[in-house]
C-alpha cells in the first residue's frame, strides 16, 4: 500500500488546486457588471435602509444566495429559517430650522442651520451651554513634537477645529507624509475619529480657512437629514450608531469666537502660525435644541447566509464576509446610485460566496450585506448584539466597502486600500501580501496612517476584539454624490479585489488556528 501514498497525496493536492481554481473561476466581471447595475439603477432611488428600494435590493440579494446555495441564517420560530433578519428602527422627525445660541462672555448670537452652519452627520443636537475649545488643526504627531490637545480638556465640551493642515506661504509646514495624513476630507475624518472624539468631545465644529482641504463651507455635502433613525428596544435606543456629531461652519464663525481674545489666529493660511494657540474659549457657551416633529417605526433588513463548515470541530468557528447595502437620498432631485458605494461590495460579496458555495471552508463562513451603515454601522452592529452567532466564535470579518473605483491621488497605479486598525496592520500586510501573488496587477496598500481605522462595518467588529479589514477605493468626487454610477466602475479592478477576497477567506476558514494579526 505504501507505493499509493505519494499519488493519492499529489492526487488530493491536485483536487484542492481545482475546487480553489472553481472558485476563482465563478467570480467575473460580467457577474460583477449585471449585479451593480441592478442595485445601482436610477429605479432603486438609492437603496436607503427603510424604503421599498432598499427592499426590493435586499431580496435580490438573498435570491443570489439561494441559486449559489447559501443556507439561510436567520432561524423562524415554528417555520423554516430565512435570509433576512430584521432590524426594527425607531425614527424621530424634527425641525431643520434649527438655532444655534453662541454666548460670548454674555453676548448672544443666533446662528441658522444651512446658513451658517452645517450637520455633516450625526443627530445628538442637542447641547445645552456647552463650553467651545479650540484645537487648532487637532494635529497629534509625537514624530513631529507636534500636540494641538496638549493641557486641553475635551470631556463633554464642543471642540472647534480647523479642518486640513497648516500653510506657510501657500506651502505645508509639515512633512508631506503628515500633511497628507491629516489633510482632505478623509483627513479630517481621522481628526474626529481617532482624535478629538476618543478624548471625550461630544461634537466638532470644523472650520476651513480656504478650502484647500477640500472641504469648504459652500461646496460640503452634508448627509444630513432631518430625522434620527435607532435601535427600537433598549439595546440601542436614543443612539445614533457609531458616527459623531460633526458640523461645518463659515470662517466667519471664528471671528465670532475668538473676539477680544488676544490669541486670535490671524485668518490668513499663510500666518496662522504666528498667533496660533489652541485653547479653551472660557465664557465661550453653544446652545442648541431640536423641536421633534413626528415619531415612529419603520423597518429593514439584514441580509444573511452562510456556507457550513466541514470540519466537525471547527465549523463551529466563523469567518464573516460582508458589505453595506445600504446608500443615501437624493440630492436636490438626482438619485445618488451608489455604484461604488456600495453596489460594488454588496456584488463582490455575492461572488464570493457563490466561490466559497463551490469550495467549502473547514469554518463556516457568513456571508452579510448590511443595512444602515449609512445611519451609523447600525446593521453590523446589530447582527454582532443579536446573538445570531456568539461574538467569541467569530475569528474575522472581511469587509467589503467600495471596491470598484480608484481615489483621488492614485489615478495612474489603480492603487487600492485595505485598511484596519493599526494594531494589525503589519501581521496582515504579511498575510495578505503572500496570498496576493498575481492576483490583483494594481498596488494594495495596507494603510495604518491615512485611513486608519476607518468609518465603515468592519469597526463594529474591531470594537468587539474581532479582526477585521475593510477593501476600500479611496476617497473619490464622485462619493455620496449623484455621479456615482455603474458605467464608472472598474470592473476588472472589482473582479480582482473579489478573488483576493475569496482567497483570504479560503485561507482564514481553512487555518488550523485564525491568528490574532496582533
Amino acid at each position: 500500500m505504501k507505493p499509493l501514498l505519494l499519488p493519492l497525496l499529489l492526487l488530493g493536492g491536485t483536487l484542492c488546486a481545482q475546487q480553489t481554481d472553481k472558485g476563482l473561476s465563478s467570480i467575473t466581471e460580467a457577474e460583477l457588471r449585471n449585479h451593480i447595475f441592478f442595485l445601482a439603477s436610477d429605479y432603486m432611488n438609492g437603496r436607503v435602509s427603510t424604503t421599498p428600494e432598499y427592499a426590493i435590493a435586499a431580496n435580490y440579494v438573498a435570491s443570489q444566495f439561494k441559486a449559489a446555495g447559501l443556507q439561510p441564517a436567520v432561524p423562524i420560530e415554528g417555520g423554516e429559517p430565512v435570509y433576512m433578519q430584521g432590524l426594527p428602527f425607531a425614527r424621530t422627525v424634527w425641525n431643520d430650522k434649527i438655532l444655534w445660541t453662541v454666548s460670548c462672555n454674555g453676548k448672544e448670537t443666533q446662528l441658522l442651520h444651512k446658513s451658517d452652519y452645517k450637520i455633516m452627520q450625526g443627530s445628538n443636537l442637542n447641547h445645552e451651554n456647552l463650553q467651545l475649545v479650540y484645537v487648532g488643526y487637532g494635529i497629534e504627531d509625537p514624530g513631529q513634537k507636534w500636540n494641538d490637545f496638549k493641557d486641553l480638556d475635551l470631556t463633554g465640551k464642543i471642540v472647534v477645529c480647523l479642518s486640513g493642515t497648516p500653510r506657510k506661504n501657500g506651502e505645508p509646514v509639515l512633512p508631506k507624509e503628515v500633511n497628507d495624513r491629516y489633510n482632505g476630507r478623509r483627513g479630517n475624518s481621522m481628526k474626529v475619529f481617532s482624535g478629538i472624539m476618543s478624548k471625550g468631545a461630544v461634537a466638532v465644529i470644523m472650520v476651513d480657512l480656504d478650502g484647500s482641504s477640500g472641504q469648504d463651507f459652500d461646496q460640503a455635502n452634508s448627509t444630513f437629514t432631518a430625522e434620527r433613525t435607532v435601535y427600537k428596544g433598549s439595546q440601542r435606543a436614543g443612539r445614533m450608531g457609531s458616527f459623531p456629531t460633526t458640523y461645518m461652519v463659515k470662517p466667519a464663525f471664528l471671528d465670532l469666537v475668538m473676539a477680544g481674545n488676544k490669541n486670535n489666529p490671524n485668518l490668513n493660511p499663510d500666518n496662522v502660525l504666528k498667533n496660533y494657540k489652541p485653547q479653551a474659549l472660557e465664557g465661550i457657551t453653544l446652545n442648541s435644541k431640536v423641536e421633534i416633529l413626528t415619531e415612529d417605526v419603520l423597518l429593514s433588513n439584514n441580509v444573511i447566509g452562510v456556507v457550513p463548515g466541514t470540519d466537525p470541530v471547527l465549523k463551529d468557528e466563523y469567518i464573516v464576509v460582508g458589505g453595506h447595502l445600504d446608500h443615501v437620498r437624493a440630492q436636490q432631485g438626482k438619485v445618488c446610485n451608489g455604484a461604488d458605494d456600495n453596489a460594488s461590495g454588496s456584488a463582490g460579496v455575492m461572488e464570493i460566496a457563490e466561490a466559497v458555495a463551490l469550495n467549502p471552508c473547514k469554518r463556516t463562513v457568513i456571508f452579510a450585506t448590511w443595512s444602515g451603515e449609512e445611519m451609523g454601522l447600525l446593521g453590523s452592529a446589530y447582527f454582532l448584539e443579536s446573538g445570531l452567532f456568539p461574538k467569541e466564535k467569530i475569528k474575522f470579518n472581511i469587509n467589503l466597502d467600495m471596491i470598484g473605483r480608484t481615489g483621488k491621488g492614485n489615478e495612474e497605479t489603480r492603487a487600492h486600500y485595505v485598511v484596519t486598525d493599526k494594531k494589525y496592520v503589519q501581521e496582515l500586510k504579511t498575510f495578505i501580501n503572500d496570498l496576493n501573488k498575481g492576483v490583483t496587477d494594481f498596488p494594495i496598500l495596507i494603510d495604518d496612517d491615512e485611513h486608519s481605522p476607518g468609518g465603515s462595518d468592519h469597526m463594529t467588529f474591531i470594537q468587539k476584539g474581532i479582526p477585521a479589514f475593510f477593501f476600500f477605493s479611496g476617497i473619490h468626487a464622485d462619493l455620496h454624490n449623484p455621479g456615482d454610477d455603474p458605467e464608472k466602475i472598474d470592473y476588472p479592478k472589482a473582479a480582482a479585489v473579489s478573488k483576493l477576497g475569496y482567497l483570504i477567506a479560503l485561507k482564514l476558514g481553512n487555518m488550523d488556528v485564525v491568528p490574532t494579526f496582533q
